[in-house]
C-alpha cells in the first residue's frame, strides 16, 4: 500500500479526555497539554523519516481510545482538522485531536438517544450522521457536555440497504452512501450506492448508482465489497473505502474506476471508520475486539489517478 511509516514507541496511552470545551486542555492539566506537544514533535519526526523512505506501510501512530468508545465507529474531519468520531449505540458525539491523540470533548444528540449510528460525515457547518437502517441526523458541532438540537429524516431505505457508511462531495453537494449489504438479490453482484442531494434545484434527491464487484476487487480473491466507511482523499478527490469483512482499501475515481485494491495493513481487529487528512495522514479506527477501540495513523500517498472532470 502507499501508506507508510512506522514506530512502536509512539503508540502512546490513552487518549485523554478534556472536560474543557476549547482546543487547549483545561483546569490544570498542563502535563497533559505537555504531553500533547510532546506527541506532536515525535509525530513530525516520524512522519520526516517516512517521507525519507523509512519504515513503509507501518503506523506512524495508535492513539486508544477511551472505553466509552469502545465501539467507535465512523470517522470524519472538520474544516480546522479535527477528528469526530462516534459511538454505534448511542447519538454522542467526540472530538480529537488527530496529532496528538487528545480527546477535546464531546456532545450528544439531544439527551442521546440510542440507535444503531454507522457513520458521519462534515458538510460546510453542518454534521450529518447515518443510522444502518437510512435514517440521517443533521445538526451542529455543540460545546463540551452539551445535547444540540438535530432535524432526522428517514430515506425508506431501511429495506433495500444496511448502510456503514457515507460521504459528503461538497463540489455536488452529494451525500454519497454505499451499501454494507444490498438485499435486493438482483443487485447481489454489485457494490449498491445511494445518493441524497443537499442542496441546488435537486435538493433532497435520491438517486441510485450500482458497480459491479468485478470492477472493485482488482486481483484479490474477495467476491464481493462490503464497506465500512468511506472518504474522499482531499489531494485527488477520489473515493477511499474500507471494508472489515474483507479487510480491504479500495480507492476509485469518482466515477468509480478503480485506482488501487489492496489488504489492509496488518494488526486492525474491526476497522469501522476511515479519514484522510489535508497533508496526507490515512486514520483507520477499529472498534474493541482482542485489542482496545483504537485510531491508527499512517502515512497517505495519493495516487496520480483521478477524474480529470473534478
Amino acid at each position: 500500500m502507499k501508506i507508510e511509516g512506522a514506530v512502536a514507541w509512539l503508540i502512546i496511552g490513552s487518549v485523554a479526555i478534556i472536560t474543557g470545551c476549547s482546543d487547549t486542555p483545561q483546569g490544570g492539566s498542563a502535563q497533559l497539554a505537555a504531553l500533547g506537544k510532546t506527541r506532536e514533535r515525535q509525530l513530525a519526526a516520524r512522519l520526516a523519516s517516512v517521507d525519507r523512505g523509512e519504515d513503509k506501510s507501518k503506523p506512524v501512530a495508535e492513539w486508544i481510545m477511551p472505553p466509552e468508545l469502545r465501539e467507535i465507529s465512523g470517522l470524519a474531519l472538520t474544516a480546522d482538522g479535527r477528528i469526530l468520531a462516534h459511538d454505534d449505540e448511542v447519538a454522542k458525539i467526540y472530538v480529537i485531536d488527530p496529532r496528538r491523540g487528545i480527546l477535546l470533548k464531546s456532545f450528544t444528540l439531544g439527551t442521546g438517544m440510542r440507535g444503531d449510528f454507522e457513520s458521519i460525515t462534515v458538510a460546510g457547518t453542518d454534521i450529518y450522521m447515518l443510522a444502518s437502517n437510512g435514517v440521517l441526523f443533521q445538526f451542529q458541532e455543540g460545546a463540551d457536555g452539551a445535547g444540540v438540537p438535530y432535524s432526522a429524516v428517514d430515506l425508506h431505505l431501511g429495506n433495500e440497504c444496511e448502510f456503514e457508511s457515507m460521504v459528503y462531495q461538497a463540489d455536488s453537494n452529494w451525500l454519497v452512501m454505499p451499501c454494507k449489504n444490498a438485499k435486493d438479490k438482483s443487485l447481489a453482484h454489485n457494490l449498491v450506492v445511494y445518493r441524497w442531494k443537499l442542496a441546488g434545484p435537486d435538493s433532497q434527491k435520491l438517486s441510485m448508482i450500482t458497480v459491479p464487484f468485478a470492477q472493485l476487487v482488482g486481483n484479490n480473491k474477495w467476491k464481493n465489497l462490503h464497506p465500512s466507511d468511506i472518504t474522499i482523499d482531499p489531494t485527488t478527490g477520489n473515493f477511499v473505502m474500507i471494508s472489515s469483512h474483507e479487510e480491504a482499501l479500495v480507492e476509485t475515481t469518482r466515477t468509480w474506476d478503480l485506482v488501487r485494491a489492496e489488504v489492509l495493513p496488518h494488526g486492525h481487529n474491526q476497522p469501522e471508520g476511515v479519514a484522510i487528512t489535508k497533508d496526507s495522514l490515512l486514520m483507520i479506527s477499529d472498534e474493541a475486539t482482542r485489542k482496545p477501540a483504537a485510531i491508527t495513523l499512517y502515512r497517505w500517498h495519493p495516487s496520480q489517478q483521478s477524474d480529470s472532470t473534478q
